[in-house]
């Protein structure tokens, strides 16, 4: 009797603990003929996801994967105008743009002499307009933009303004007519709060580091995963472009 609990209790614990969905990674995509281009843009959260990329292509020849990441800025700080700047050249031929940003962006805004107070109207009005300003430039640059809100964290009194400014991005990004991934419950690795590890591939894996608001690089390949479709499309479509170039030329 006592051994019949025992086990119904330990599989009582394994039901509870989260588990990775599986969603493919960018690693199983096979590597595209043509060139093709990838840019990530956005503060260390974008940065963590360019390694993913990084990781998972460096031996595609035909990808070239561009950081254009800067640690500790946001939309807050720095507005969308200065973001484009730091695309340079390269990007200008990029076939995908995957923005992450905000983690920085509790804090006010200043236009010139004005200050707009965080949390207040002027504040968010300011803000979805400075996301709206910047995914539709981007979309000038690149046929396809996906921006990715901001994850679940562990630190409780950041996660009403993650989530309030997750919200404003969405509605900037969807009136611009780009994509909006949102990574909140996915973040849940499974479950359906905050946690620091996960079941992967059988095995309790570490998913996020100390600061609760990072992630580890298999948390990045597993978020970077939820793009797994648009990165397959956009090499997809200059194979079948080049294709198509071949048939028109015999």
């Amino acid at each position: 009797m006592t051994s019949h609990w025992v086990h119904a209790a330990a599989a009582a614990l394994l039901l509870a603990i989260p588990g990775v969905s599986r969603a493919e990674p960018l690693s199983s995509l096979d590597c595209p003929s043509e060139p093709s281009s990838i840019v990530v843009l956005g503060d260390s959260l974008a940065d963590g996801l360019w390694g993913s990329f990084y990781r998972a292509f460096i031996r595609c020849d035909q990808v070239t994967v561009l950081r254009r990441t800067t640690v500790s800025d946001g939309l807050a700080k720095t507005s969308p105008e200065e973001w484009m700047t730091r695309l340079g050249p390269e990007a200008q031929n990029a076939d995908l743009i995957v923005v992450q940003i905000g983690a920085n962006d509790i804090t006010n805004i200043r236009e010139g002499t004005t200050r707009h107070t965080f949390g207040t109207d002027e504040w968010r009005a300011t803000y979805q307009d400075r996301a709206e300003r910047l995914v539709t430039a981007l979309q000038g640059t690149a046929p396809q933009v996906v921006w990715m809100g901001l994850p679940i964290v562990g630190q409780e009194r950041f996660e009403p303004s993650y989530r309030e400014i997750t919200a404003l991005q969405e509605a900037a990004v969807t009136a611009a007519g780009a994509k909006f991934v949102d990574t909140h419950e996915p973040t849940t690795f499974g479950g359906d709060e905050f946690v620091m590890t996960a079941q992967y591939d059988g095995s309790m894996r570490q998913m996020r580091v100390t600061d609760q608001v990072h992630f580890t690089e298999l948390g990045y390949d597993v978020v970077a995963g939820l793009l797994h479709g648009d990165v397959e499309k956009i090499f997809s479509a200059g194979d079948r472009a080049a294709g198509l170039d071949g048939l028109t030329l015999q």
